[in-house]
């Protein structure tokens, strides 16, 4: 009995002594702060921003989709290009569908910024691939418009030269003239459609795409990201104390034996 009450003392004092080293060392640490921004995505295009209102949230594929952005690597270079990389970043989606961006950091003030900095610099790379995918069918669009244009006025040509010879005996002309007049009233209304889907895609080139609606901007807070020192201690100590006792009683058991 007396030698089972010094083995516990014993291995109260190692387990005191490995706390206190833990604590030691979990004290000296550098310390990580984090901030955290939450915020709903819009509607990605402009023109559904406007049939709207300018009411109206992204919906749940526009919001993965912007999870998949928030977490590429062209954010997480723009990041590390303005702010080190010295930070680590989480993205996480809500249960009402907001998106949740946690920055983590050796200050609490760049923590703030780095959270508040990725949620705009993924509206700013949107933007861009917006305006590029917007660009591309604003060429594409073009290249129609042109060639409706020349195919307008080559039928305008043949269908002027019908009428004047049409003049001299106009029932051998009339069931030709009629066709390319169809024809031709075809191609103009498309042209016009053509014209005015133009002139939306360059206004859409040249405006902004919607900002995210943050509804809680990270702000500089003394809150710690790591366990705190006292609980490294203790969890170490206990867990210590836990694999001597285990030891200790498989020695005891044998010595029975």
């Amino acid at each position: 009995m007396l030698k089972a009450n010094k083995m516990i003392r014993k291995q109260i004092v190692v387990s005191v002594v490995a706390a206190a080293v833990f604590f030691a060392i979990a004290f000296v640490r550098p310390a990580r702060y984090e901030a955290e921004t939450i915020f709903f995505v819009p509607l990605t295009l402009l023109e559904k921003q406007i049939d709207q209102n300018g009411i109206g949230f992204g919906s749940p594929i526009e919001v993965d989709a912007h999870l998949e952005l928030m977490g590429s690597q062209s954010l997480n270079l723009a990041l590390v290009s303005r702010y080190g990389s010295d930070f680590s970043l989480d993205i996480s989606k809500t249960r009402n569908g907001a998106v949740q961006v946690r920055a983590e950091a050796a200050d609490a003030k760049l923590a703030a910024e780095i959270a508040n900095g990725a949620v705009r610099a993924a509206d700013s790379i949107k933007q861009r691939m917006l305006r590029q995918n917007v660009g591309m069918s604003f060429n594409v669009m073009q290249g129609r418009s042109s060639s409706l244009k020349k195919e307008e006025k080559f039928l305008r040509k043949g269908l002027d030269s019908l009428r004047f010879e049409a003049q001299a005996d106009s029932l051998a002309f009339v069931a030709l003239i009629f066709r390319k007049e169809r024809q031709y009233g075809s191609v103009v209304v498309e042209l016009t459609k053509s014209e005015r889907k133009l002139e939306n895609l360059k206004e859409y080139l040249h405006a902004p795409a919607p900002a995210s609606y943050v509804i809680s901007v990270a702000s500089e807070t003394p809150r710690r990201a790591d366990i705190p020192a006292w609980a490294i201690a203790l969890l170490s100590g206990l867990v210590v104390f836990a694999l001597q006792r285990g030891v200790s009683t498989e020695f005891l058991a044998s010595e029975k034996a």
